[in-house]
């Protein structure tokens, strides 16, 4: 992978050819930010960049049986460590599942980390990296490179490792190999040990650009202008975020139908008719359920920050804004709490196999006090 195939981070990118390039390349760099903003595409054209044979300025030549090998995800100096799930008939290793590690860079290396899992099996079993994987870490970082003048280690979600794990990294940090770069991607630093955090160049990955995002959902998707820019303004710099806000327009177009009925029958205390539409909510699975639940409780934030006049941190296309406009002056800072408080609970419920239509009832009836609150 190329740094002109990632999404904008133009600044990020020349920061890190530099590095190269004027010979301060560190032994152990931690990329960091927000999911979805580019640090595993960023740690991949790294590595390329760092292996490539004939470098372009700032750009690996893509071209060199280096690069080659690196766009394939089969360079023998570019090593991968990676959550996985337990597997009673499976060594818990990244080599385990390097195939399927493959597959997904194919698809796209923009992947979260409910995505990995979900390749890994059915979504359900949480991977990590277990402290397994550490023998094997030491191993390949005692071998010298194959063919690169540097071997490369990327460890993506380097906070999904367990403390075993992350204390014998820490010896391997504290007395680095030879020629030998290590690149550990997290999104959370509060799961990480301290003493790993003050012995690595921290290298913050900010959110993508607005304009490269743009251009980029502009090329792949044939979308309107309207849901383009909500998607753009939801996505928030998140690659990631911005296509989830794409795939579920027609489900958000449901979910809205839902919202507006759900509150209008509320304000009118119309119990039967609650009841009904909660009938026709729950007949479908839990999944658009709590889709349905998640998607009002983003739109409660929205109608507050618009009753607040604080029009600019909303995210809305044209028929929720066209409704919020009204019902926004119903979220106000009398029942805020108490609506915001009663969606979240509902969906903790339902998570803990709580009974969905009388969780819904409940739901209801607490969306009435709230009403007569306000």
């Amino acid at each position: 992978m190329k740094f002109s195939d990632i999404i904008g981070q133009e600044h990020v990118i020349s920061q890190l050819s530099d590095l190269v390039l004027n010979n301060r390349l560190s032994h152990a760099l931690l990329f960091h930010g927000p999911e979805g903003v580019g640090k595993k595409a960023l740690a991949l054209a790294f590595a390329q960049y760092i292996v490539c044979e004939n470098k372009q300025g700032h750009e690996s030549c893509g071209e060199c049986p280096a690069c080659r090998k690196a766009a394939k995800w089969v360079h023998p100096d570019i090593h991968f460590v990676f959550p996985v799930i337990k597997d009673g008939s499976k060594k818990s290793i990244s080599d385990t599942y390097i195939s399927e590690w493959r597959a997904q860079l194919d698809h796209s290396v923009y992947f979260s980390y409910a995505d990995w899992n979900e390749a890994l099996g059915d979504g359900k079993k949480s991977s990590a990296i277990y402290v397994d994987e550490s023998s094997e870490m030491i191993k390949k970082l005692n071998f010298k490179p194959f063919e690169a003048e540097h071997k490369v280690m990327i460890i993506w979600l380097a906070e999904k490792m367990n403390v075993q794990t992350a204390n014998k990294l820490l010896k391997t940090l504290e007395e680095p190999s030879e020629k030998t770069v290590l690149i550990l991607i997290a999104e959370n630093l509060d799961f990480m040990l301290s003493t790993i955090l003050s012995r690595v160049q921290q290298i913050k990955i900010p959110p993508i650009d607005s304009d490269s995002l743009k251009q980029y959902i502009e090329k792949e998707y044939q979308i309107s202008d309207d849901l383009r820019n909500f998607a753009l303004k939801y996505g928030k710099g998140s690659v990631l975020k911005t296509l989830e806000a794409i795939s579920q327009s027609e489900q958000s177009q449901r979910y809205h139908e839902w919202f507006v009925q759900f509150m209008r029958l509320s304000y009118k205390n119309s119990m039967l008719d609650l009841i009904k539409l909660i009938d026709e909510i729950i007949k479908t699975d839990k999944v658009e359920v709590k889709g349905f639940l998640n998607y009002s409780i983003r739109y409660i934030r929205d109608n507050f920050m618009l009753n607040l006049q604080q029009n600019h941190l909303v995210s809305l296309v044209a028929d929720e804004f066209q409704f919020a406009e009204k019902f926004s002056t119903y979220i106000n800072p009398n029942n805020i709490e108490k609506i915001y408080t009663s969606f979240n609970q509902t969906i903790e419920q339902i998570e803990r196999n709580a009974n969905v239509k009388i969780q819904f009832q409940v739901l209801a009836i607490e969306m009435v006090r709230a009403f007569k609150m306000g």
